[in-house]
């Protein structure tokens, strides 16, 4: 069998097939599609990092600083959807340029290291508050990663492989959202005391132990990326005869492409988008 072609190299589709195969052997598609459930892990992970903790941030928050009211816990939800928003054009703009793996890792590494953070808020002599905000921020940060997420699995299928693979990626989204509080439910009978070690000044609780299992399970993530995730991109055979009337010359035709954007599109979902975010971040808070 022969092996895996460049990573970045176009799968085509051949004119002996069917309009619709891809030219790719059984190992391609096999590491193919592990790429893209990979990435379902991945957008499972970053939304249980934003919903793992979310039903116990305010009696957290009150333990480790006595001074946090009501209206700093906003800020402290906030942090998380500000500081996704900042990244997720840095690491958009990195994977344009460069393999997809590495803005995918950094930003986890940058999640898990957040995530201990959390935990660790204690420790602190004073303004825990605010280290919390800033753990919270960093966390967000590294869930900027979505919009590499959701670009690699974009192309890495073919037209009729795209809806299905796009909604799984929403439902990964979805039940992320859905455990992360669970989780959170299931540890509560650690208790709020739990147990400490006071070599590293460890706290393990019902509030600190669902950010160190997010590390954890960050962590576990960054090994199947970097041990089994490749890149693929995939050409429609459609989309290149209308670009380029044959299959010819595919590196001309990727580059065309890129300059065939609707932004009219483009702004209008992400318009719908926000304000989808915007009625579930107001149910959050």
């Amino acid at each position: 069998m022969t092996e895996v072609q460049d990573e970045r190299s176009p799968l085509l589709t051949s004119e002996s097939r069917s309009e619709d195969t891809l030219v790719e052997t059984l190992l391609e598609n096999r590491s193919r599609w592990r790429s893209i459930r990979i990435m379902y892990i991945t957008m499972f992970l970053s939304s249980i990092g934003f919903s793992i903790v979310i039903s116990s941030i305010w009696p957290f928050l009150q333990k480790v600083d006595k001074t946090a009211d009501t209206s700093f816990l906003g800020w402290v939800i906030a942090a998380y959807s500000l500081g996704q928003m900042v990244a997720s054009p840095l690491f958009g703009a990195w994977s344009n340029y460069r393999p997809r793996r590495e803005p995918l890792i950094v930003s986890i590494f940058i999640n898990v290291s957040a995530n201990v953070l959390y935990g660790y808020v204690h420790a602190f002599p004073s303004h825990n508050k605010y280290y919390m905000l800033l753990s919270r921020a960093f966390i967000g940060f590294g869930a900027g990663n979505v919009a590499v997420v959701r670009s690699y699995v974009a192309g890495a299928t073919s037209l009729q492989e795209r809806t299905t693979a796009m909604a799984n990626i929403s439902a990964s989204q979805a039940l992320g959202f859905i455990l992360g509080p669970a989780l959170q439910a299931g540890m509560a009978s650690i208790g709020q005391t739990g147990v400490s070690w006071n070599l590293i000044d460890l706290e393990l609780n019902m509030y600190t132990a669902p950010a160190f299992l997010g590390a954890f399970l960050g962590v576990a993530n960054i090994v199947l990326i970097v041990a089994l995730f490749r890149e693929h991109c995939v050409i429609d055979l459609d989309r290149m005869k209308s670009i380029n009337g044959n299959i010819q010359g595919s590196s001309e035709v990727l580059e065309n492409s890129y300059h065939s954007i609707d932004l009219i599109a483009v702004v209008s979902s992400n318009t719908l988008f926000f304000v989808i975010l915007f009625v579930f971040a107001i149910f959050e808070t």
